[in-house]
């Protein structure tokens, strides 16, 4: 008998797109991401990727952001107080190390900070100031770009991409050409023929990112590889963010996700098997790499007007809600408890009572509380499908606005005014190696569950999740007068619908005159590099 032996999975290399290459502190940062094999082929293993906006004063910002069939899009913000200076941008994988090869250089102004970059920051005279000017770009694979060459403020033109096969997928990006800093030449191109990186030795991450924590109040005694702890992660408001890890004898838990999207507060709840008081921290996936050599950034009086317009800009961009000017993206789909519950009981249809007990006694008959042990718990009433009836206790899922509560006494005293609804669950819900016979999630009005008083074993942590993928469409709502937009449109991953036919893409040029350019960059189905640019003026 004879073994063939598998082939060893890849490296991934990740090239980061972003949307401009300069920006002023407390600007978004969109990105658009290709995660590729040492071939230069998309390779569809790793579920997350990890930005850092590094200096030599350390890491500035960070991003957790998404990968589908080798492919990623997100954003994150530039923090207020980031000083002056330029930054590198990197990426990688739980697979793979950040290299410093092809990350970006940004660069960041600080219109409120004097703040700068420790050395990062070459002061010129405006005499010897010289505008960042760009050479003109050779078309990259046969990419066709035809766009108005000048354009009335306020009115819609057409941008025609032509010369692609079908299957072609490309980031798109149109935004104010104020020349405010160079770019920093990296192209996707130069990216598939460097040389990838040294393998890194952790484990990948190809359902979701995997959060690992470490259990802290434990003793560490020869009897703690018999305590083995089981620990219940569960994201406030979303029932489909809960994951059970067990710890290891080195008091290690992982848990395995398929991406917590967005920002949440995640409640922990750690059960020794014998008994001990414990919690969990847990540990950043952040690596924090070196920043290496970055070039200092020009600062010069020339600069002060398009400054100023920046600023303009995004203080009216905050006080508009982006959900308006972006478009959400298909993303990896977390399937628990995926649909509409099997029952929803909406509590203001029904006359209020003071308790929850008293609401399961009257008005929800898949639900009863007894007491155990001298201890309020939870069981669930289901129809075998004859009419009869048959009692599932102490096998069921029970949730407060998504966050498992494994103490029912809790929900028994809670204020049954701040609920909203009650959402039964009564199908087999499976987490792990532990399955449930149904699922209960008592739903407040306000997330009144972190407001609760957990015993000294929950934790409630405050968590980045991944970036929600957006194209920003730069749609402004009906009736504003004041456009201010610096970035006029923005897709990481627009797809060329069919071979030989021009895809369109409409946008709206802004209410103010200026120079403005646009870039193309991406690979078409059979991973060759594409890439194109152009310019137009609006006046």
């Amino acid at each position: 008998m004879c073994f063939a032996l598998l082939p060893a999975l890849s490296q991934d290399r990740i090239f980061v797109v972003t949307d401009r290459s300069s920006y002023i502190a407390g600007d978004l940062v969109f990105c658009s991401l290709f995660c590729t094999n040492e071939s230069g082929a998309l390779q569809d293993f790793s579920a997350v990727s990890y930005l850092e906006l590094i200096s030599n004063d350390g890491t500035a910002a960070q991003a957790k952001i998404g990968l589908l069939n080798g492919r990623g899009a997100g954003s994150f913000r530039i923090p207020s107080q980031t000083p002056t200076g330029n930054y590198r941008l990197v990426a990688y994988t739980a697979r793979s190390q950040a290299s410093l090869d092809h990350a970006r250089v940004l660069s960041i102004f600080n219109t409120s900070s004097t703040q700068r970059v420790s050395e990062g920051v070459r002061f010129v005279k405006e005499s010897d100031w010289k505008e960042p000017s760009e050479q003109a770009e050779s078309p990259v694979g046969g990419l066709d770009l035809t766009f108005p060459v000048k354009v009335h403020p306020g009115k819609e033109a057409t941008l025609f991409l032509s010369g692609l096969p079908e299957g072609a997928r490309v980031a798109v990006s149109i935004f104010h050409d104020d020349h405010l800093a160079p770019a920093d030449g990296k192209t996707l191109a130069g990216f598939l023929v460097g040389k990838p990186a040294a393998r890194a030795a952790r484990s990948g991450e190809y359902e979701g990112e995997i959060i690992q924590a470490s259990v802290e109040g434990l003793e560490k005694d020869a009897s703690l590889a018999e305590d083995q702890v089981t620990a219940f992660l569960s994201s406030a408001g979303d029932p489909s963010n809960i994951f059970i890890g067990r710890s290891d004898q080195d008091g290690h838990i992982r848990f395995f996700t398929d991406n917590i999207y967005g920002n949440h507060e995640l409640v922990c709840e750690v059960v020794s098997m014998q008994g001990r008081k414990c919690h969990i921290n847990l540990t950043s996936p952040f690596t924090h790499p070196e920043a290496g050599e970055i070039p200092a950034l020009d600062l010069c009086p020339a600069q002060r007007s398009a400054l100023i317009v920046r600023k303009d800009a995004l203080k009216a961009q905050n006080n508009m809600v982006l959900d308006t000017l972006v478009q959400y993206l298909p993303a990896r789909k977390n399937t628990l408890l995926a649909g509409a519950p099997d029952k929803r009981y909406i509590l203001d249809h029904y006359n209020r009572f003071p308790s929850v007990r008293e609401i399961c006694v009257e008005f929800i008959p898949e639900l009863e509380f007894v007491r155990k042990d001298q201890r309020w718990r939870i069981r669930m009433i289901v129809s075998d499908g004859t009419g009869a009836r048959k009692y599932v206790q102490d096998n069921i899922l029970v949730m407060m606005d998504g966050v498992i509560l494994t103490d029912h006494s809790m929900l028994e005293s809670f204020d049954a005014m701040l609920l909203e609804d009650i959402d039964i669950y009564s199908r087999a819900i499976v987490l792990g190696s532990v399955a449930y016979n149904g699922a209960v999630n008592f739903v407040s009005k306000k997330n009144y569950v972190t407001a609760l008083h957990f015993p000294d074993n929950v934790r409630v942590m405050d968590f980045q999740g991944v970036s929600y993928p957006v194209a920003y469409t730069g749609a402004l709502p009906q009736g504003t007068t004041a456009d201010k937009r610096q970035l006029l449109y923005w897709h990481p991953d627009f797809e060329i619908p069919a071979q030989g036919a021009a895809a369109r893409i409409q946008i709206t040029t802004p209410l103010y005159s200026g120079a403005f350019k646009g870039i193309v960059e991406g690979l078409t189905g059979d991973g060759k590099p594409v890439r194109g640019s152009f310019s137009f003026v609006v006046e």
